[in-house]
C-alpha cells in the first residue's frame, strides 16, 4: 500500500470500525519523517460517506471480515493528517461500502449471525467483497443496451451503414467493463475488424453480419447471469492439461496420466502450426469434457500466441476467432474455467510424442465397400476399432481417448447385443477372433485374405458368409484422407462385385457390351466370368478390363516446350489450386432396381451411373444449387464454412433428384431434352466452312455459323462468351490460336477470365478455318456501307444484346444446312457444343482438372458432371479435336 511515495503492507481492514490497521516496514532511507516501524491505523468513511477505489482480495481470515490488501488506485489525501497512534500517515481515500450503519440494521445482522454483504462501486463496476466478483452495474447495463439498440436500429434504417466515431464509442464502452464480463473482447472483435475499414473517422462503416450478431449480444446483456461477472481472485485449480500438435497429429494429457489423441485430416495439414495448436486445445477439452466439467483447469500450452490469446479470447485473425469463439462456447457450457500458461517443448514430453508418432494401423475400408456391406448385412451399430477420422458409423471405439469415442479398447467392453463392425488393426485378428467365439457377437469382420493363419481358419469356421473383395489400390485408404481422396485410376470400373454379380464387359472390337455373371475369384483377385453366350474368361475388374473403352493410347511429343504453351500459363496457376475432385463409376443396381449389385465397365471418373436415369427423365440435380448457394453465402458472411460443399452434398443433390424423378409425370410428357453435340457433326460443318465461298450476306452468315459451331466447340464456350467473343482477346499466333474467354460471376459482376491456347497441329485445319472466316469477313464489312465494329470477332447483328437464342440460331442454321440430326428425343441447342466438348474430352482420356480449367468450372465443382455422358464411346472424330489435350498428362 502506498503512502506519499513509500510503501507499506495493509495487514487489516475492519469496516464494522472503520480502521485500518498499517504495519510499517519502510527502511529507513524511505520511511516519512515521524514515522517508525510499528503497527498504524488509518481511518476510513464507510456507509456513502466518500468515494474511492474497491479492495481487489478477499482476507484469509474470512471470519472477521477483514480485507489484506488494497487496490492500486487507494492513495493518500494531500497533506498529513494525525491519527489515533498519532503516526503522521497520510489520510486514506474514503472506500464506499453497502454496509448500513444505521443501527437496525446492525441488531438484525447481528442477531441472524450473518455478517453485512459489501460492495464497492467504481466506474459502472460492482466489487462484491462478500462473494469475491466484479459484475457489472444496472445502470451500465441499461446503458450499453441503449446504445446497442440504437446502433441496430440506425444499422437497419441506413442499410448497415453507421458513423464509424459511434461505433468506436460503443466498443471503448464495452471494453470498460471487461473486469467484469470474460467475453467482452470476444464479443468486441467483430466490431473492431468493421472499424479497421474505416477511411476517416468521419466516414461511415457497413456492419457485417457477425458485428451484427455481436452487437445484439450486447444488447441482451443480463444484469444477473454467468456472463455477467468475473471472480476476484483465481479459482484453485482441479486439473492440468498439456497439449501440443504438429503437422500431421495433435496429443492432450489430463493431469500427467491419461493421454488422448487424433490425427488432421489432410485438407488441415497445410494449416499454419497457431491454428493446429489451437484446435488441439479444443480436441483435448473435448476428450477429457466430463473430467472438466465444473472444474478450473490449468493449460499448458508450447505455443506462446494460443496461450496469449486463450488469456485474452481474442485474436486479429478472423479464422482464429471463429475457432476462439467456439472454445469459448464449449466452456462456457461446461463451466470450466481455463488458466492459459506457456511450457517449453522440452518440458511437454508426454504430449509432444503423441503428436509426433504415426499410427501405422490407421486404415479403413473404403467408404463405398462399407455402404454395400451395410446394405447387405447392416445396419451395422458400433464401429469397434476406429478414431475420429476413420469412423464409418457415429457409434465408435478407439485405441486413444478423443472427443467422439464411446470409450477405448473396445476388447474391454461387451459386444453382445450389437451389429458391430469390426475392422481391426491385422496383429490383433487373433484377440478379435477369440472375442467373437466367446461371447457369440455378430459382427461383420475385415481381414487379409491370408489362409494360412490361425486367426483365418477359426474366423471362417464361425461365419456364416465369406466375401472375397477384388483387389484394388482404393480397397483400404488412410484414414486421414477422409472423404476426399481421390478415388480409382482413370479407368476405374465399377466395384462392390462379389460372386453371382452380373455384369456386362466392354469389347471394343466389335464396340458391344456383353453381360455375363461373375463365377469365383482366384487368389489374385480375378475373376471368372461366364458370358451370356456361353463363353468364359478371367478379367481383373479392379484394374479395367484388357480391352477397356477407356484404354487410351497417349500421344507422344517431341517437343518438350509445347507443354507450357499448350496450357497457356494459367492452367498451372488454376492446377496448383487443387486438385478436382474425381468419382468412381457407381454402380448400376440403383438404375436398374436390381437386388444385386451391377457391375459396368464403362470407365472413366464420370457420375454416378444412376444419375443417367434422372437425365433421361428430364430432372436436373443442378436445379437445387440456388438454394444451397444462398445457405453458403449466409454462412461465409458469418465467416464460417458453407454447409452445402463437397461430396456429401452432392450425393445429397443427386439422390433428392432421383426422388425427384421417381415422383415426375410420364416421360411423354416431357420435353425433348437437350443432347451433346457429336465430334462427327462438328468435323462436318469444319469441313462444310473451308469449302464454302460466300457470295451473299446470306452466306456470309453461314460461314458465320459454321465458324462459331467449331469454335465454341473446341473452347468448350458457353453461349454469351462465344457469340460475344471480342476480337482483342482472339490472337493467330505463328504456332497456336489464343482465345481469351470472360465469364461473368454473379451478381456482382465480376469478370473471371482464362486464356486457352490452342497449337495448331493439336487441332488440324483450325488455322485455316480462322483465316477462311476472317479474311470473308472483314473483305465483305470493307465493301459495305456499314461500320465495321471493332469489338466483336462474330458480328452478331446486333452487338448490344446478345440471348442465347442468338446462338440456338447458328446452331441451328450450322447444322440443319448438313441435315446434322439428334437422337430420337433430344435436340440440339446452344450447350450441345458445351456439353458435347466435355463429354468427348472425357472419352479421350483428358484428366478432369484440365477440362474444368478449359471449361470454366471450379476445380471443386460438381457441375461439370451434368455436361458428361458416362457411356460415350471414343472415336477418331474424339481424337482429332481433343488428342492434344492428353500430350501434356
Amino acid at each position: 500500500m502506498a503512502f506519499g511515495g513509500r510503501q507499506f503492507r495493509g495487514d487489516a481492514m475492519d469496516y464494522s470500525r472503520g480502521k485500518v490497521e498499517v504495519e510499517a516496514r519502510a527502511s529507513a532511507s524511505v520511511r516519512p519523517r515521524g514515522v517508525t516501524e510499528g503497527c498504524y491505523a488509518v481511518a476510513v468513511g464507510v456507509a456513502g460517506r466518500g468515494e474511492g477505489e474497491a479492495a481487489t482480495e478477499r482476507c484469509l481470515d474470512e471470519s472477521d471480515e477483514k480485507i489484506s490488501c488494497f487496490s492500486r488506485f487507494f492513495g493518500p489525501k494531500t497533506g498529513y493528517e494525525q491519527v489515533e497512534t498519532g503516526g503522521g500517515l497520510p489520510m486514506a481515500e474514503p472506500v464506499v461500502c453497502e454496509k448500513s450503519c444505521e443501527d437496525g440494521d446492525a441488531e438484525e445482522t447481528k442477531e441472524t449471525g450473518e455478517t453485512g454483504r459489501l460492495v464497492v462501486e467504481h466506474l459502472g463496476l460492482e466489487v462484491d467483497l462478500k462473494l469475491g466478483q466484479f459484475r457489472v452495474t444496472e445502470r451500465w447495463v441499461h446503458k450499453i443496451h441503449t446504445k446497442a439498440k440504437e446502433i441496430l436500429c440506425d444499422a437497419a434504417r441506413n442499410r448497415r451503414w453507421i458513423p464509424a466515431r459511434r461505433l468506436a464509442s460503443f466498443t471503448g464502452l464495452c471494453q470498460s467493463v471487461y473486469l467484469a464480463v470474460p467475453a467482452a473482447r470476444l464479443y468486441l472483435r467483430e466490431l473492431y475488424f468493421v472499424l479497421a475499414e474505416k477511411r476517416s473517422w468521419g466516414a461511415k462503416v457497413k456492419i457485417s453480419r457477425a458485428a451484427r450478431g455481436d452487437l445484439e449480444w450486447w444488447s441482451r446483456l443480463p444484469v444477473m447471469s454467468r456472463w455477467n461477472g468475473r471472480k476476484i481472485w483465481r479459482s484453485p485449480t482441479r486439473a492440468k492439461v498439456h497439449t501440443d500438435s504438429s503437422m500431421t497429429a495433435w496429443g492432450g494429457v489430463l493431469n500427467l496420466k491419461f493421454p488422448a489423441r487424433g490425427f488432421w485430416p489432410d485438407k488441415m495439414r497445410n494449416w499454419h502450426i497457431t491454428h493446429l495448436e489451437l484446435e488441439a486445445v479444443y480436441k483435448t477439452v473435448q476428450a477429457f469434457l466430463q473430467e472438466l466439467e465444473g472444474k478450473a483447469v490449468r493449460l499448458y500450452c508450447d505455443n506462446q500466441a494460443v496461450v496469449a490469446m486463450l488469456s485474452h479470447f481474442t485474436s486479429r485473425n478472423p479464422d482464429l476467432m471463429r475457432r476462439m469463439r467456439r472454445l469459448w462456447l464449449l466452456l462456457d457450457l461446461h463451466d470450466i474455467e481455463l488458466q492459459a500458461r506457456y511450457i517449453r517443448s522440452e518440458a511437454n514430453v508426454w504430449a509432444d510424442n503423441l503428436s509426433r508418432c504415426e499410427d501405422l494401423d490407421d486404415w479403413r475400408l473404403n467408404r463405398d465397400w462399407f455402404v454395400w456391406a451395410n446394405k447387405q448385412w447392416g445396419p451395422y451399430t458400433v464401429d469397434r476399432f476406429a478414431s475420429e477420422i476413420s469412423a464409418q458409423l457415429p457409434r465408435y471405439y478407439a485405441a486413444w481417448k478423443d472427443p467422439k469415442c464411446e470409450g477405448v479398447d473396445s476388447l474391454t467392453y461387451d459386444w453382445r447385443g450389437e451389429n458391430n463392425w469390426v475392422n481391426p488393426p491385422w496383429a490383433m485378428l487373433d484377440e478379435v477372433a477369440h472375442k467373437l467365439r466367446e461371447e457369440g457377437a455378430a459382427a461383420t469382420v475385415v481381414t487379409p485374405y491370408w489362409p494360412g493363419q490361425s486367426w483365418f481358419r477359426e474366423l471362417e469356421a464361425l461365419a456364416t458368409e465369406v466375401v472375397s473383395m477384388p483387389r484394388h489400390r482404393d480397397l483400404f485408404t488412410p484414414s486421414r484422407l477422409g472423404g476426399s481422396e481421390l478415388l480409382g485410376p482413370s479407368n476405374t470400373t465399377a466395384s462392390k462385385v462379389t460372386v453371382g454379380t452380373k455384369i456386362e464387359v466392354f469389347w471394343k472390337d466389335d464396340d458391344c457390351f456383353y453381360p455375363g455373371v461373375v463365377k469365383e475369384f482366384d487368389e489374385d483377385g480375378k475373376a471368372h466370368v461366364l458370358y451370356d453366350d456361353g463363353d468364359e474368361e478371367t478379367l481383373d475388374l479392379s484394374e479395367g478390363t484388357s480391352k477397356s473403352s477407356n484404354s487410351t493410347d497417349e500421344a507422344t511429343d517431341a517437343d518438350g516446350e509445347n507443354t507450357e504453351r499448350i496450357s497457356g500459363g494459367d492452367y498451372e496457376e488454376y492446377k496448383r489450386g487443387g486438385a478436382v475432385q474425381n468419382f468412381l463409376t457407381r454402380s448400376l443396381c440403383e438404375r436398374w432396381r436390381a437386388p444385386t449389385a451391377v457391375a459396368a465397365s464403362i470407365g472413366g471418373d464420370g457420375v454416378a451411373v444412376h444419375r443417367l436415369s434422372v437425365e433421361g427423365r428430364g430432372i436436373k440435380s443442378a436445379s437445387l444449387q440456388p438454394y444451397l448457394s444462398a445457405i453458403n453465402n449466409y454462412h461465409e458472411d458469418l465467416r464460417f464454412p458453407g454447409p452445402a460443399k463437397g461430396r456429401s452434398v452432392t450425393r445429397a443433390v443427386k439422390g433428392m433428384a432421383t426422388i425427384q424423378a421417381e415422383l415426375a409425370v410420364q416421360e411423354e410428357n416431357i420435353e425433348t431434352q437437350r443432347t451433346w453435340l457429336p465430334a462427327a457433326h462438328v468435323r462436318r460443318v469444319h469441313e462444310a466452312a473451308l469449302s464454302l465461298t460466300p457470295r451473299s450476306p446470306e452466306e456470309l452468315r453461314l460461314l458465320r455459323a459454321f465458324a462459331y459451331v467449331v469454335v465454341a466447340f473446341v473452347t468448350f464456350g458457353r453461349p454469351d462468351t462465344g457469340t460475344s467473343l471480342s476480337r482483342q482477346h482472339v490472337h493467330c499466333g505463328d504456332s497456336e490460336f489464343s482465345v481469351v474467354l470472360l465469364k461473368e460471376k454473379g451478381r456482382r459482376h465480376h469478370l473471371v477470365k482464362r486464356r486457352l491456347c490452342i497449337p495448331w497441329k493439336g487441332v488440324a485445319l483450325l488455322k485455316e478455318l480462322i483465316e477462311h472466316w476472317e479474311f470473308h469477313r472483314d473483305t465483305a464489312w470493307n465493301s459495305s456501307e456499314k461500320t465495321q465494329p471493332d469489338a466483336y470477332w462474330l458480328l452478331p447483328e446486333d452487338p448490344k444484346n446478345f440471348k442465347a437464342s442468338v446462338a440456338n440460331d447458328w446452331i441451328g442454321l450450322a447444322l440443319s444446312e448438313l441435315d446434322c440430326r439428334p437422337p430420337e428425343g433430344g435436340h440440339f441447342s446452344a450447350h450441345s457444343t458445351r456439353k458435347g466438348a466435355t463429354t468427348c474430352a472425357r472419352a479421350v482420356g483428358v484428366a478432369m482438372e484440365k477440362v474444368c480449367f478449359f471449361g470454366g468450372w471450379s476445380q471443386f465443382s460438381s457441375a461439370v458432371q451434368h455436361y458428361i455422358d458416362p457411356t460415350a464411346l471414343r472415336d477418331t472424330d474424339m481424337d482429332y479435336y481433343f488428342a492434344w489435350l492428353t500430350w501434356s498428362q
